[in-house]
């Protein structure tokens, strides 16, 4: 096993891509002028990371930091092989996108007319999502200001992201008119594996093939550190996870079901403390449930419909992270415009934002996704049947509102319904596409805990004990497969600790992943 798992990691430039193999040690097949390594549960696909097209944009400084913009231009599919009658040393045939990374350097060091930043060790940010560009500093401060005092850091688009080939309902309307499943097919390939490929394919460019790279990766970001350590670890120095080990890597196929279940209850806690937090809002709720039960959806802003479903979809972006809360309360302070008979303007507008994915409409086609782990099965709108199924959780669908006379009404947390494309005007013309999605069988296998079992990455996890977006008990047994990898579990943070405190939580990672916080 650790034979074929070192050649296809060390193996220099190949053509088509390399399958690894952990299940079954030594079975090798060759396909066509292809080999590949084979296990009967699946196997890591591992395209090849070769330098790439690349344009170097406009620099400029901010407060404190100089930041340049890079070009690359990568494959759309990095798995196509070359077919069987190809030369194997011409390239397949590829459709290609273009991948934006903005690199960060404090103007400390950049201003020193002797500085070489490639004498800078690099930093890799991983954003969470899926679907989110990373974010645009405005001056230096956070983590990005701790990372600063060692690394250059590249701050990464994420394919259909930003800069990056974005994803929007327009884009895809232009490209593929009325075609749902070309649609549904191109969005598939904007997975963590396509994501890594990306980063593996920036890493030859700009630094080299022998030159590792630091990773830091939040929430869905830390998803693609961990496709990282199972396919390309040769090229990783040490990974810094923030609240983002996927759930269930050992389930092959559909993790979603499992992990929202275990959400939902994470989710009920957090309601029991935010009725707690703001017992008023009990009656505040329900009296807006009841309106919408009795007069129906009403219509938003931006030609939206507010609906039961809708309203308790609020908890969205609002439990679990910090001034989540204050956020929800203050939302609904709004709501009336006349008490009992009419919905404020301000209210509507706010619901518009706070399920706004007119901007990135990709997180929500592609949000369950990332939970599928090959094995033949689909997501098939895991969250919905979560919800449904009942169990412990206490929520009411709002389908039909029957909540006793005191009981209040349940928001749900980060998930996307099937609901939400015929309700939310920016996804309706999304909701072919994402059932087809939903049905999805024949996706990739992402990680292999077995290789993790073996890692010899230095790894850090902060792991937040009530986070309602990763399950901390899930993400505690995919840190036990990860060998090597510390864990740093804490309540003082929310899902969203690396923007409560990063600096802190940067150098506390930064310090276990090197010893300098040693094991007690």
């Amino acid at each position: 096993r650790m034979f074929a798992s070192r050649l296809a990691f060390v193996a220099p430039r190949v053509h088509g891509a390399l399958r690894v193999a952990h299940a079954r040690p030594g079975r090798f097949v060759a396909r066509g002028k292809h080999k590949s390594f084979t296990t009967t549960m699946g196997a890591i696909v591992v395209p090849p990371a070769t330098v790439v097209p690349h344009r170097e944009g406009e620099t400029f400084n901010v407060k404190g930091l100089r930041l340049t913009d890079h070009f690359f231009t990568v494959p759309l599919d990095h798995f196509v092989q070359p077919s069987d009658d190809s030369s194997m040393d011409a390239p397949a045939s590829r459709e290609t996108i273009t991948v934006f990374a903005r690199e960060v350097i404090a103007t400390s060091k950049a201003s020193d007319p002797t500085f070489d930043k490639q004498k800078l060790p690099a930093l890799l940010f991983l954003q969470g999502g899926p679907g989110f560009e990373a974010a645009r500093p405005t001056e230096t401060g956070g983590w990005l200001q701790e990372a600063c005092k060692e690394f250059r850091v590249f701050l990464l688009d994420q394919r259909g992201t930003g800069r990056s080939a974005k994803i929007s309902v327009d884009s895809l309307r232009r490209e593929f008119g009325d075609d749902d499943q070309g649609k549904a097919s191109y969005i598939s390939h904007h997975r963590s594996d396509s994501i890594v490929a990306d980063a593996e394919c920036i890493r030859h460019t700009v630094l080299g093939a022998d030159t590792k790279w630091t990773l830091l990766g939040q929430s869905f970001g830390g998803f693609c550190i961990t496709r990282y350590l199972c396919a390309s670890p040769n090229g990783v120095r040490e990974a810094l996870y923030t609240g983002g080990l996927p759930p269930l890597i050992r389930h092959p196929g559909n993790a979603a079901l499992g992990t929202y279940g275990k959400l939902l209850e994470r989710i009920k806690t957090q309601n029991v403390k935010y009725y707690k937090r703001f017992p008023g809002d009990v009656g505040s709720v329900r009296g807006i449930a009841e309106f919408l039960r009795e007069k129906g959806p009403q219509q938003t802003p931006n030609g939206s419909r507010l609906s039961l479903r809708g309203l308790q979809a609020l908890g969205f972006s609002n439990l679990g992270v910090s001034g989540g809360f204050e956020r929800l309360h203050y939302l609904l302070e709004t709501a009336w415009d006349v008490e009992g008979e009419t919905l404020s303007y301000s209210f509507l507008k706010g619901v518009d934002d706070a399920l706004a994915f007119d901007t990135n409409p990709l997180y929500a086609v592609a949000h369950e996704s990332i939970y599928c782990n090959g094995g033949g099965e689909p997501s098939a709108w895991a969250a919905e049947t979560a919800l449904r199924g009942g169990g412990t959780y206490g929520f009411d669908t709002g389908l039909e509102c029957d909540f006793g006379e005191k009981a209040p009404f349940y928001f749900t947390g980060e998930m996307v319904f099937p609901f939400m494309f015929d309700e939310i005007s920016a996804l309706r013309p999304l909701k072919n596409a994402a059932n087809i999605l939903a049905t999805k069988t024949d996706w990739t296998v992402l990680y292999d805990a077995d290789v993790l079992n073996e890692n010899t990455v230095p790894v850090a996890c902060a792991s937040y004990t009530e986070d309602a977006f990763v399950d901390w008990d899930l993400a505690n047994e995919t840190a036990r497969e990860i060998l090597g990898a510390r864990v740093w579990s804490t309540s003082e943070y929310m899902h969203s600790g690396i923007r409560e405190d990063g600096a802190v939580v940067f150098s506390k990672l930064l310090a276990m992943v090197r010893g300098d916080d040693p094991m007690r």
